[in-house]
This record gives C-alpha cells, structure tokens and sequence, in this order.
C-alpha cells in the first residue's frame, strides 16, 4: 500500500537517513533547514510501512515586476531511495505535493534540478524552465563591505530587485542562508560600488566558494564579484540574474491556475536566487 504524508515521529530517522545519503547533509543542518523554512517536516512516500522518496516544501514569495506577491511552493531536497529508482516514486510525490500547493492557496511551485539533464524531469511533471542567471569567474579586488542581519539584507535586495520578477525570502530562509557555510568570508553582505550598493550572499567552503547571488546596478558586477572574492580571499564563481536570451536555466516552474500576464507578455519568470543548494 501506498501512503503519501508528512512524515510522521517514528518515519523522521529514515527521511533525514534518505536526505544525508542522497545531498550529503548532516542532521543539523536538516533540522536547522525545517525550524527556519519548513516546520511542517518532509513530504514522505511509504510503500508497505518502507519510506521510498521525499521532498519538502517550504513557501517563497514570487514578486512579480508590479510589485504583486504571488506565493510558491518550493520543491526542495526531493529524493528517492537509490534502489527504489525509475518506479514513479517521485512523479507522484510532486502530483501530491501540487496538490497540496493548490489546497493551500499556493499559485505557483518552483525548484531547482540538481543538474541539466533533470529539467526533462520536471518537464514531464508540468513544469517549465524559468528564472535564469550568468555565471562569472572573478579575482580579488576589495572593496568597502559590510555584513548585514537576514532583515537588513532582505531590504536591500527587494530595492535592487524592484522592477523585476523575483523570489522574496523570509528573514528565517535567509537566516539559514547565511548558515549554509561556516567558513570565515561567509554570509549576508552590503558591497558599496560605484554606481550604489549591492549585495551578496557568500559562501566560502574550501576550494570552491560561491556566491549564491550577486545584485547591484547595472556596471556593478565585475567590481561586485571582486569584492566577494576579497572576501574570500581568492577567485570565486558568482551566480547574477540574467535573462533567457543571454543566461542558463537555473529554476524551473509549474503554474497552479496559468500564467500571469505579467510574464505573458514576456517579463519571465526572473530571479530565483537563494535556492539554499
């Protein structure tokens, strides 16, 4: 028998077990993650009492470029059992979980496939690919900074970002955003540039740092990136919005009830950004 739930006391053990095995993820982070974004706990699909795939499914706010809130289900942390794979486990996992979206009021759910080639995935379970960025390599140049708390960053990026459909956190998401990386040069950061402030979200880990977003004015960007990479003390990958014609797809989206016009008439579906991978 088939049973699709949020995971109840006893059924938590083996979705953080399926969660660490499958992204790598200690317990701590995973709890952190469901006190700042997720109370509800996982979505968990059981066959026969065994847990056999997962997801959660946090709310963000979609903001649209007239400034409309519109409210999405994020699909995150979606696994399946490694020798319970190819069997539709997790197609009827997200059915449940859009259904979930739509009892809830939700417009929209978003996600972000773990790498290309699962945007057929997601195709073929009703979504579209959308919210794109650019990807740029950057030296250190330094430059004045100053970290901010979750809510003083949120302030910030709603200003840089009006204008443009984007994803809106909550100061809990971005709370655990700035917890993602314990690396000293990680975090929540105003940068003053040339043509006004920006802001980064750093990540510093060891050979690799990332910064999971860059936004600033228009011109910015090469100066913004050297100064994340200041920060890090070395050359590091910066993730800014972009659009269809000149970026890759990072998100991708499956509409509750359509479209907006909005997006019709082809602003797009914009910046997702933090999408705390």
């Amino acid at each position: 028998m088939i049973q699709i739930h949020h995971a109840r006391e006893g059924e938590r053990g083996a979705a953080e077990a399926l969660w660490a095995d499958t992204f790598g993820d200690g317990l701590e982070l995973q709890r952190e993650f469901y006190r700042l974004c997720a109370t509800q706990g996982p979505l968990v699909l059981a066959e026969d009492g065994e847990l056999r795939s997962m997801l959660a499914l946090p709310e963000l706010a979609l903001v649209l470029v007239d400034g409309t809130r519109l409210r999405a289900g994020y699909i995150y942390a979606l696994a399946t059992r490694w020798d319970c794979r190819g069997q539709g486990w997790a197609s009827m996992l997200i059915e449940t979980a859009a259904g979930l979206a739509r009892g809830r009021g939700l417009d929209c759910l978003l996600t972000v496939p773990a790498k290309p080639g699962l945007f057929r995935f997601f195709a073929r379970n009703g979504f579209q690919p959308g919210c794109y960025l650019r990807e740029m390599v950057a030296e250190p140049a330094p430059a004045p900074v100053e970290e901010l708390c979750p809510e003083g960053y949120a302030v910030l990026r709603e200003g840089l970002l009006a204008g443009r459909t984007h994803t809106a956190y909550t100061a809990e998401q971005l709370a655990f955003q700035r917890a993602l990386c314990p690396e000293s040069g990680s975090g929540l950061y105003r940068l003053e540039l040339a043509h006004g402030p920006g802001c980064a979200a750093v990540e510093n880990w060891a050979g690799a740092p990332v910064v999971k977003e860059l936004l600033c004015a228009p011109g910015d960007e090469e100066q913004g990136a050297a100064a994340c990479a200041a920060l890090c003390g070395g050359p590091v990958k910066v993730r800014v919005p972009a659009g269809k014609e000149d970026g890759t797809p990072f998100g991708a989206i499956r509409w509750m009830e359509g479209i907006p016009a909005s997006i019709r008439a082809g602003a797009g579906e914009g910046w997702l950004g933090l999408a705390f991978d």
